[in-house]
């Protein structure tokens, strides 16, 4: 019993070792609101992944294929594929470039990479950025919750035609028995 109690507590602080590894090589903007505004989009992302690369190519004008390319050869979470794609949209480059010199300075994180190019905290594009941040949460917010209610109004076409299905099969006589 000790012996698996040791195993199990080792198990626990090896997974909080390697949590927090994990959160320390994803370096933040530098801003607290822009760090806050790109986890909520890695939560909310989850809901509709497909979602997320449809409105910020529409909201950037830069092609899907592109935005996907570059979020799996750089292995990027949505905020990550959220500031390339801004950043891209700023700086005229393609995405992909982008996501390669984030890759390269990693540990530098996306505050120093957008200094180095110019775009300083206050600043209009600074500015803009959080705020097309907040308007892509407030997005992914509306579909997720459109989502939610389309699955609900299925689920509750599925029971009522349940129990349509249920009554008349006994309407029919099934399982009454004979009339003496």
């Amino acid at each position: 019993m000790k012996k698996l109690f040791s195993a199990a507590t080792c198990l626990i602080f090896l997974g909080l070792l390697v949590h927090g590894a994990a959160f320390a090589q994803h370096p933040t903007t530098g801003d607290r609101k822009l760090d806050s505004l790109l986890g909520r989009i890695n939560l909310q992302e989850r809901s509709d992944p497909d979602g997320f690369i449809l409105h910020l190519s529409r909201s950037t004008n830069v092609p899907e294929a592109e935005i996907r390319l570059a979020r799996t050869r750089y292995e990027l979470n949505a905020g990550d594929t959220y500031m390339s794609t801004i950043l891209s949209r700023i700086l005229n480059r393609s995405v992909g470039d982008v996501a390669e010199e984030y890759a390269k300075n990693r540990d530098q994180g996306w505050g120093v990479m957008a200094r180095n190019r110019g775009i300083k905290p206050g600043s209009p594009e600074f500015h803009r950025m959080k705020a097309d941040a907040r308007g892509s949460v407030n997005h992914l917010k509306t579909l997720a919750k459109a989502k939610k209610n389309q699955q609900s109004r299925e689920m509750k076409k599925e029971r009522e035609n349940a129990r349509k299905i249920k009554a008349a099969s006994q309407d029919k006589g099934q399982g009454k028995g004979k009339k003496k």
